[in-house]
Order: C-alpha cells, then sequence, then structure tokens
C-alpha cells in the first residue's frame, strides 16, 4: 500500500511536495511508524477502519450544512482516517509563527478602533479599512478590558514548494470548526488508540480549558457568569459545532431571538423569565448582531446589542468588528508592520498579495492575472475567489473594467502550489492538496495566547484541486502533533472544571422546539397507526369493491384525512373512488402539509434545533429515523412497499418514545417535551374517536372499526385481557375514555398533561391553578363526570352518536384553550405561529 503510494509520488505529483515522503520516494521520519502501521494492517483492514471512523460520526450525529444544495442540510461529516501530520520541531515553528501572527493582529485592532496611528502614518492606507464593511465605525474606542482585545483567532495553513508553511486566510470574526476538530480527534481515538499512543500525539483539550478561563478571567461576573453561545440557527452550516460546544463546555446555545436589551443589560428569555447575560460567544457575523445599528433586515442578532457592549454590561467574544482583520489587502502590509510594531519579520509569511488600490501593484495584477486569484477585500457569500486561469480572454478583459471602477476592493494573490498529503480514497492511499487550520485562545490569566497543539486539516476530493473548504466538499482531516507536550495538560472531559458556572438554564425558543418536538412524535405516530391499518384494509379488499359504499373502508380514509388535516382529501367522493394516488402522496410527499413525511420531518427538524439538550444515543435514533425517512420517501411506487416502510418507521418512533422515557432527566426539558406530546396525542384520540365511532353501521361494520379504533390506540390487547368477550362500544369508550390506568385514555393523557404543568415554573405564584391548568380541570372534570351509557347510545333514527360527538369536541376545544394559554405562559415572546389543531396550513418548522 505504501510503495504503490511512493512510487505515484515519484512520477505522478510533480510539481506538488508530499507530507509523508520527498520526492526520491524516502518517507520522513516522523512519518515512519504511521505508514508502517498501514503498510501492516493493509488495505481490507484500512477501509474497515474508514467505516468505522464514519460510522462513530453519522452515530454522533456529527453534521455540516452545505449552502444552495437541497440535499446539504445535515449532511454527514466526512473524515479521512490518514491525518495530517506535524513533527515536533516543525510544530514549535508553526506556534511561534502562530502566537507572533495573533499578536499582531491584536495590536493592529487596537490601533484600528483605538489612535489609529497606523493609518496616520502611512503603513496602512486609509482606503484598505474604511471601505471594508468589516470595519465597524460603531466599535471605535470600545475595548475589553486588558491589552488582549483578539480572544480567538484561527488561520489557514498550506505548505509551499520551498516547503515553508504559508498563510492563506486569517479568521478573527467568528472562527469556526475548533468542535469538528474534536469530534474528530474523539472518533480517530476509538479506531487507531495504540497509533496515537505509539506516535505522543499532543492532546488537544487544554485549547478547551484556557478558553473558559479567559471568560471567567475576562468578565465581571467572576462567582456565577452566565456564558450564552449566541448561533445563526440550525440552518447555519456549522451548527452541529455550536451545539456541540455549548454542551461541551456548559454554555446556553441561543439564536438572537432568545435575547433582548433592557435597561442596558443583555437578557436570556427563559420559561422562569428573564435571566441576565455576562458573556456572549458570537457565531453570527458582526453586522448581523445589531439590526439597530448595522444590517437593519437581520433577523439573527439582537436589538440594543451594541449599546450594551458600549456600557460594558455584556462582554461580546470576540468583540464586534474584529472581522476587518479578515481583509486580505491587510496581507501585503504586515512584513512592515511587523517590523514597525514587534521589530520582528513574520515567522508565518502570508501568501504573496498585491493591493489593487495602489497603482504599481494594480498593474502587476493586470499584467499577471491569468496566474493569481483575484479576491474582494470582504469575504462573502456573493464574493466568491475567481482563479484567473480559468478565465477567457473576455473574461479576463470584463473583471478588469470591474477592478478598475473600485479598485482598493480586489487584491490579487498568488497561486500557490500547495503540499499533497496522503488521503485514503477509492480505497487505496492517494495523494490530496491539504490545508491545515490552526486555532489560537488568549490566555488572559498570563496575557499571552495558547496554540491548540493540532487543529482541522482538509483535503480536496480530485487530483490538483486548491479549493478544498468543506463548502466544496473538501474531506476532514484530524491534524496529529508528535511529541508529549512540554507543560502538564489538563484533561478535559464533558464537565469541565473550571470557573464556577450557573445552571444551565432552559429558552423559551428552546423550550418551544422541544413542546413541537413532542408534538411531532405522538402526529407521526398516529398517522403511521392509521395508514398501517388503512392500507391494510385497502389491500385486503375486493378490486371491484365500491368504496364509498363500504363503511369500514370508507370510514378509515375520511378519518385519515381529519388525522392528518390534508382536506379535501378523502371527503370528496372522486378522490375515494380512485384513493392510491392520495394514500401514497400521504405517505412519502414531504412538501405536503399534514403528510407523513412532513410530520416526520418536522419532528427531525425541532430535534435537531435542540440537539445540544438530546443524549448521543436519542440521535443515533433520530439518525435511524431520517434514514427511514428517506427510504419511505423512494417508496412511492406502490401501496405493499409503503406499507413497509410504515413497519419499519413505526418501530423506530416507538424507540425514540422508549429513549425519551429511559434517558431524559425529569427536568424542564422533558415536562415540555411530554406536555406538547400528550396534548398531540389526546387531541388524536378524539379525532380518532370521533372519526371513527361516531356513527353506527351494520354489527359487523361496528365490531372492525371497534378494533381498528383500539388497534390505533395500541389498545386492543389490553381490552380483550381485560374484558374477555366480545367488543362492546360501552366498553371501549370506557377504556379509551374513562380508565386512568390506561395509558392510551384520554383521562390518563389529560391527567399526564396537568402532572406535567404542575412541574413547570409557576409565573403565577399567587395563584394555585393558572389559567392553563384551569382549562385542563374543565375538560377532566367533563370526562369524569360524563354518562359513559348515554354517550354509547345511538341516535334511534340517524344512527350517530350525538352526545359522544358534543364531548369530544368539548375536549378538543379545551385542550386548544390549554394550549395558547402556555404559549402565552412560556413562549408567547418568541413570536411563534404554531395553531393547536392540524390543518392545510401548518407552518414547516
Amino acid at each position: 500500500m505504501i510503495e504503490s503510494y511512493l512510487i505515484e509520488k515519484m512520477f505522478n505529483n510533480a510539481p506538488f511536495l508530499d507530507e509523508m515522503a520527498t520526492d526520491q520516494g524516502k518517507i520522513h521520519s516522523h512519518w515512519e511508524r504511521i505508514a508502517k502501521y498501514y503498510d501492516q494492517i493493509g488495505s481490507e483492514k484500512m477501509r474497515q477502519f474508514q467505516e468505522e471512523v464514519s460510522r462513530q460520526l453519522r452515530e454522533n450525529g456529527v453534521t455540516y450544512n452545505v449552502y444552495g444544495d437541497p440535499d446539504g442540510m445535515n449532511r454527514p461529516w466526512i473524515l479521512d482516517p490518514v491525518p495530517m501530520v506535524f513533527n515536533t520541531e516543525e510544530w514549535e515553528g508553526i506556534e511561534k509563527g502562530l502566537i507572533q501572527r495573533t499578536q499582531l493582529l491584536n495590536l493592529i485592532l487596537s490601533d484600528l478602533y483605538g489612535d489609529q496611528k497606523l493609518i496616520k502614518e502611512g503603513l496602512i492606507p486609509f482606503e484598505l479599512i474604511y471601505n471594508h464593511r468589516g470595519f465597524l465605525r460603531q466599535a471605535h474606542d470600545i475595548k475589553l478590558e486588558g491589552e488582549q482585545q483578539l480572544i480567538q483567532y484561527s488561520s489557514d495553513l498550506a505548505r509551499g514548494p520551498n516547503g515553508m508553511m504559508w498563510v492563506l486566510h486569517d479568521r478573527t470574526d467568528a472562527p469556526s470548526g475548533a468542535g469538528y476538530t474534536f469530534e474528530n480527534r474523539a472518533a480517530m481515538t476509538r479506531v487507531f488508540p495504540e497509533l496515537i499512543r505509539e506516535n505522543h500525539v499532543r492532546k488537544i483539550t487544554s485549547y478547551y480549558q484556557t478558553f473558559k478561563n479567559t471568560l471567567g478571567h475576562l468578565t465581571n461576573n467572576k462567582e456565577n457568569p452566565r456564558v450564552v453561545l449566541l448561533s445563526p440557527g440550525p440552518t447555519n452550516e456549522t451548527f452541529f459545532e455550536h451545539a456541540y460546544i455549548s454542551s461541551f463546555m456548559g454554555f446556553t446555545l441561543a439564536f438572537g431571538e432568545d435575547l433582548t436589551v433592557s435597561g442596558g443589560y443583555v437578557w436570556l428569555k427563559t420559561i422562569k423569565g428573564l435571566e441576565k447575560v455576562d458573556v456572549i460567544i458570537r457565531r453570527v457575523d458582526d453586522v448581523f448582531c445589531d439590526p439597530l445599528e448595522y444590517k437593519n433586515d437581520s433577523h439573527l442578532g439582537v436589538v440594543g446589542l451594541m449599546e450594551a457592549v458600549r456600557q460594558k454590561k455584556v462582554l461580546v467574544i470576540n468583540p464586534l468588528g474584529c472581522r476587518v482583520m479578515e481583509n486580505p489587502g491587510l496581507m501585503a502590509f504586515l512584513p512592515k508592520i511587523s517590523k514597525h510594531l514587534l521589530g520582528q519579520d513574520l515567522v508565518l509569511p502570508s501568501v504573496a498579495t498585491w493591493w489593487c488600490g495602489q497603482p504599481k501593484e494594480k498593474k502587476f495584477v493586470f499584467d499577471h492575472i491569468e496566474t493569481l486569484v483575484i479576491r474582494n477585500i470582504y469575504r462573502g457569500t456573493n464574493h466568491k475567489s475567481i482563479f484567473g486561469g480559468d478565465l477567457s480572454k473576455e473574461q479576463i478583459q470584463g473583471l478588469k473594467k470591474q477592478i478598475e471602477k473600485n479598485p482598493y476592493m480586489y487584491v490579487g494573490q498568488e497561486m500557490v502550489d500547495f503540499s499533497t498529503s496522503p488521503s485514503w480514497i477509492n480505497n487505496k492511499l492517494e495523494a490530496r492538496n491539504a490545508v491545515f487550520r490552526s486555532y489560537v485562545i488568549a490566555d488572559s490569566e498570563n496575557n499571552n495566547y495558547k496554540v491548540m497543539p493540532g487543529g482541522l486539516s482538509r483535503s480536496s476530493p480530485e487530483k490538483g484541486a486548491f479549493l478544498v473548504s468543506n463548502q466544496t466538499g473538501g474531506i476532514s482531516k484530524d491534524t496529529w502533533v508528535l511529541g508529549k507536550s512540554k507543560e502538564p495538560i489538563t484533561i478535559v472531559s464533558k464537565t469541565i472544571k473550571a470557573q464556577p458556572l450557573v445552571r444551565n438554564v432552559l429558552p423559551s425558543r428552546t423550550g418551544e422546539r422541544l413542546f413541537w418536538l413532542g408534538r411531532y412524535l405522538e402526529r407521526s405516530s398516529y398517522a403511521v397507526r392509521l395508514m398501517r391499518m388503512t392500507l391494510l384494509s385497502y389491500n385486503e379488499a375486493d378490486e371491484d369493491i365500491h368504496i364509498h359504499e363500504t363503511p369500514v373502508l370508507s370510514t378509515l380514509l375520511r378519518t385519515l384525512t381529519i388525522l392528518t388535516g390534508t382536506g379535501p382529501g378523502f371527503m370528496e367522493k372522486a378522490t375515494l373512488m380512485n384513493p392510491e394516488d392520495e394514500l401514497l402522496d400521504l405517505v412519502h410527499k414531504i412538501d405536503k402539509p399534514g403528510s407523513l413525511a412532513y410530520s416526520i420531518q418536522s419532528f427531525l427538524t425541532n430535534a435537531y434545533a435542540v440537539r445540544d439538550r438530546l443524549s448521543l444515543d436519542t440521535w443515533r435514533i433520530l439518525d435511524s429515523i431520517s434514514e427511514e425517512l428517506n427510504k419511505m420517501r423512494q417508496s412511492n411506487t406502490s401501496l405493499m412497499q409503503a406499507y413497509h416502510s410504515l413497519d419499519n418507521m413505526v418501530v423506530k418512533l416507538m424507540a425514540f418514545y422508549g429513549l425519551n422515557i429511559d434517558n431524559m432527566t425529569r427536568e424542564t426539558t422533558w415536562h415540555l417535551l411530554n406536555i406538547g406530546r400528550f396534548i398531540e396525542s389526546a387531541a388524536n384520540n378524539c379525532t380518532i374517536l370521533r372519526g371513527m365511532l361516531c356513527q353506527s353501521f351494520d354489527s359487523e361494520s361496528n365490531k372492525e372499526l371497534m378494533e381498528d379504533t383500539l388497534r390505533c390506540n395500541e389498545s386492543l390487547v389490553t381490552y380483550r385481557y381485560r374484558y374477555r368477550s366480545n367488543l362492546e362500544l360501552h366498553g371501549v369508550l370506557s377504556l379509551l375514555i374513562l380508565h386512568e390506568d390506561n395509558p392510551r385514555s384520554l383521562i390518563y393523557q389529560l391527567l399526564e398533561i396537568d402532572q406535567h404543568l404542575k412541574s413547570l415554573p409557576n409565573q403565577d405564584d399567587h395563584e394555585m391553578f393558572g389559567v392553563d391548568r384551569k382549562k385542563l380541570l374543565e375538560a377532566i372534570t367533563k370526562i369524569r363526570l360524563c354518562d359513559i351509557d348515554l354517550i354509547s347510545t345511538p341516535n334511534p333514527e340517524t344512527g350517530s352518536f350525538k352526545n359522544l360527538t358534543t364531548l369530544l369536541d368539548q375536549i378538543v376545544e379545551l385542550l386548544h384553550d390549554t394550549s395558547d394559554r402556555i404559549y402565552e405562559k412560556y413562549f408567547s415572546h418568541t413570536g411563534s405561529g404554531y395553531s393547536m389543531i392540524q390543518t392545510s396550513v401548518i407552518p414547516e418548522i
């Protein structure tokens, strides 16, 4: 395996340097043990290890979102089982260079938002800074305590043709990837424990300890600081990382809608009320953080946040305005600035950069545009890198005209033939160009910077490709720094011991998502069970049957329409006569509100939004449900395929339900999820009873409908065990409405809602019963006082059960009112648009 790689390297890898081997095909000394290990285990074992690494990441729910890709949401994270490797000596040079660069950028940042001596002395052009959208004038003279303004820093590095490491990009605004780095290391440690031990791979956990210590040191509230991680939300490309870090570090994951500014302070909206926030670790780009002062159409930030920062009533990490340091035009001036501020040459040089705001440099860019990468000075989705060599003559002329209009907005950068690293692709080792992302954190206690001994490397999926970002399909690699650390390393676990932190509270938005997670769990479960019975009944029916004349099947189909809220559906005679297309749509059509696929996708979406609150085992079940949903959506050719998909789906939904019972601590998260679950269950129970049993037919049809009703409520065995007699409506209604020891009875579900409501924080302490529980008590009382003989007696003329219908309608209305009161009490400020009753306009969540 290694020999074939070396042969390929010697004859086909020019002009690239290789991380593992020399041009003569000799393996570098720090790679020898690793290469020998791969050679010994062979290709088949290596393939198994790759599958194991993928399984570990998949089961842990590690995902990455790709913008603009319909299949890119929650895409599984891809990890190459072959790491990027640095020896001790080389790493010491990289570490020194990264600390120097961070210190330099920190000094520049402090100057730009302070005295601006660098601009006044001509070391940085005025136009380069003031034309960059990341330079926020509102942040002038706003500083953190101490000399360190840049708390987190990250950079992308690659080895150039001369063997030196070059800095390709600086990341200072909201650098991402540290969470993925930890997951990569965790997966590699499980699969290659001996290899990591034998090579003395340095641990990366000290980075997280330093980060937490720094936060505790910077904040004014050193006793119990409230730390939140501000995320753009579940659709962000790295949302997994936001949820992971918040859970790992013990922070509260928050979105912009979870925070508000009042009295100059930032407050977290929780179901207990408002909680003051001391530190915000932002993963939202700075211009989106405060719509009052920056991007006024932003829904990701907090109105008034900047004023709270000015008054030093909240600490934001990294400070707003840091994005200006990502300006690639600065790279052209860093060598001179480093000499001026530090009296040192750059240890890690930047990739050669020419800023077009200078006539001489612009001429150079125009003369060599075919060999350069053209970039806008502001990194954004609308400003992609342009490779001059890929353009036609007409396109080059168009680009030059574009640059001429605003030359200060563009830079030309050298296209570096950066090195290759061995990657496991197509069941063999292949050389792929690779980029390494480092991570630096401020150590405020000691007034210096510390570098993570490792990082996130990425390799290109295609040979000779230099676009290796995750958005363009790059493959991640763990990064190993060999050799034991010279300083003691603190082992960091899931509960990092550092500054004391307050108990993690529950934002109202998270509570609302948990509530709807429970609702969609039951909505999906009831829909699956009723669809299975309907498909079974339809498949067993005679081919020449007239469905509208068959009481059982027509009742099942109409009840299915009512339950899913997909009217007119089977309420129309034409659809009832030819039900197959509508049945298939109800199973697999994900863009049809109320369909099973829609409900399950909404269930998964809500679960993904609260992933920091769910256990690892729960995520494995959710991953399994997601896979089953994809299979179910493909079963759109026959009802038999759909039926088998429903069989599998109901088992996996029940597995989630079982984990919910066993694994979740009995805290507010548990109570809110189960309030939603039991409200939905009670409402669906009423819908099933009303649709199936409120009209009398012939005795045989009535018997079948009662049996189907019991089966849909998982109570058929219970009925037979309890009554040991033929099906009687009196007994069926008694079991499904009045029996408090039956988990599927209406009274049991209402009592469970009440018990969970009692356990929530009561914002009306002066009342024993809030208005939500009063509505519920009214529903409970109506059921307990109902006359079972009266509601189970049909109208002798019409055959309808009017008293049963009236009771069920009253219960649904009271459930509706209860749900509304819960919203007003706990979630009203989140601006929800969800409705209690299932309709055809249920919003996607």
